[in-house]
């Protein structure tokens, strides 16, 4: 097997994938999960304030007496904080930024489609929109743009802040 040098700091045989491969795909994963744990987090604070408000004005079960508004109230939960944290904390550009959020609007829509339709039951909206479709559906949309969400956060922040 052929080997490469690189910089003088051994060898490497020539199968193996380039360390700049590697360090990409590593702050990819790093990225998704840094995204799946704000929209999570910021859903679980958020959800509790608009449910827990919603309980103490005696709408409690909102998620059986309304079961498509939770699934939008789900749906804009798990966005903004999304969309916050990329935009004005990570200094993503507006449009990768709404791609990844709208990814879980879309969900939270097709899921109230499917509901009307019959397609889902009631019981399942919830789990379906946050175990299933939130993180999958925004890799779908990271993996589009892997160059991005593959590069160091440094060169996201010329747009924080509006810049």
């Amino acid at each position: 097997m052929r080997e490469l040098r690189y910089g003088g700091q051994g060898s490497v045989p020539s199968s193996a994938p380039p360390a700049g491969l590697l360090r990409a795909i590593g702050r990819f994963v790093l990225h998704f999960i840094q995204m799946c744990l704000v929209m999570c987090a910021g859903a679980v604070l958020l959800g509790l304030l608009f449910f827990g408000s919603a309980a103490l004005l005696g709408y409690s079960n909102l998620d059986q007496r309304a079961p498509e508004l939770t699934v939008l109230v789900i749906a804009i939960s798990l966005s903004l904080p999304m969309l916050a944290w990329m935009r004005f904390i990570m200094g993503m550009a507006w449009r990768p930024t709404l791609e990844m959020a709208g990814s879980t609007m879309v969900a939270g829509l097709l899921l109230i489609v499917a509901y009307r339709l019959d397609l889902v039951a009631r019981s399942e909206l919830i789990p379906l929109q946050t175990g299933l479709l939130a993180c999958p559906l925004m890799l779908l949309v990271m993996l589009f743009r892997f160059p991005l969400y593959s590069m160091s956060h440094r060169h996201h922040q010329p747009h924080a802040m509006g810049v």
